[in-house]
Formats: C-alpha cells, structure tokens, sequence
C-alpha cells in the first residue's frame, strides 16, 4: 500500500467511510480497465466530463430541491414563474432558480467545448491523444 493510500484511509474514520469507499473501489477499478482498454488517453477525458456532468447536475437539483421545501413547488421553467403571484416571494424565487440552472447548463457547455478545443489543439500539434488536465 503505499503512503497517500495510507495517509487517505487514516482520514476515514467511519466503517461506513471505509465500506464506501472499498465498494467504490470495486467497481471504478474494472471501469478503469474496461475503459483504457478501449479508449486510450481519451478515457481520462470522457471520464471527467461524466464526473462533471454529475456534479452539476446535483448542483442544478440543489436550487430546485430548496425551492421544493420552502415553497412546496417545483421551479423548473420560466412558464411556472409566470403563473405565480407577481407579488409574491416565490415569483422572484422562480426566477432565480430557473436562471441558477440556465447559468449551470452554460457551465456545462464550456467545460466540455474547452476540453475538445485542448484536445484539438493537441492532436494538431502532434501530442497525446486525450487531455490530462480538468
């Protein structure tokens, strides 16, 4: 075992900590295999654009998740903010959380059209195949 792996399983203090992270395991090591085998360096980048495209999405549920509790409805477009109350909270609420997740999505869209052009831009000037940063 070498030492990060030491120094990462020392900060796990839980059982149910280390048991998630060993079934983590389990499952991400033939993934990792499945994938380099069949794609190379490109796996790197399709992996953390799937990683991305994860997180944001939980990031996108938070504003509507929130808005859920406090208001008991959903925000999901800007038609359902225009049937609410002018007057009320929850129309500027609506507002707020349907362009939280419209400047998201925008996110999204830059981080994987940024990865292809630093892709492109490595393949014309002869390098790997894959990008190897974020």
């Amino acid at each position: 075992m070498s030492q990060q792996q030491k120094m990462h399983n020392s900060q796990l203090t839980t059982e149910l900590g280390r048991k998630t992270e060993k079934f983590l395991r389990t499952i991400w090591e033939p993934l990792d295999l499945f994938g380099k085998s069949l794609m190379g360096n490109y796996w790197r980048t399709v992996y953390l654009s799937i990683q991305d495209a994860i997180a944001i999405y939980i990031l996108l549920k938070i504003p509507d998740f929130i808005g859920h509790l406090i208001y008991g409805k959903s925000f999901s477009n800007f038609g359902i903010c225009l049937q609410e109350n002018a007057l009320g909270a929850s129309h500027y609420a609506c507002f707020i959380i349907v362009i939280s997740d419209f400047l998201l999505w925008i996110i999204i869209a830059a981080r994987i059209i940024g990865r292809f052009l630093a892709d492109l831009w490595d393949l014309r000037k002869g390098g790997r195949h894959g990008s190897d940063q974020p």
